[in-house]
């Protein structure tokens, strides 16, 4: 049965609850500014799951899983880690057209405006 007991402990344990993050984008700002920070730590073998602890406990509430694909993320978006022309680039043929030429070459009688 419901007693004032027992909705007054209910009512404590939602108070006690942590904060969520205000949004993605939050979370992309920051870590887009500790992204440095986070690589580092890696590098010395920490883990996702020990950097978000870290941040929790820092005052950021963040699960684990919502730190590595933030990350990732970010990593997608440098244009320094993105390779040129996507993973088949160097395996790729240029196209041919039915005489055995490229289709980047314009036919002779093809003019141009």
């Amino acid at each position: 049965m419901l007693s004032d007991e027992l909705i007054a402990k209910i009512g404590d344990s939602l108070d006690a609850m942590s904060p969520k993050p205000a949004s993605r984008r939050e979370l992309d700002v920051l870590v887009s500014r500790i992204e440095g920070k986070i690589r580092a730590a890696q590098e010395r073998g920490a883990t996702y799951a020990e950097i978000a602890k870290q941040m929790s406990e820092s005052g950021y509430p963040i699960k684990t899983n919502t730190l590595r694909l933030a990350v990732q993320r970010r990593r997608k978006q440098t244009p320094d880690t993105q390779k040129q022309g996507g993973r088949n680039a160097a395996r790729r043929k240029p196209l041919q057209t039915r005489n055995g030429g490229s289709s980047a070459v314009q036919r002779p009688d093809t003019k141009k405006p």
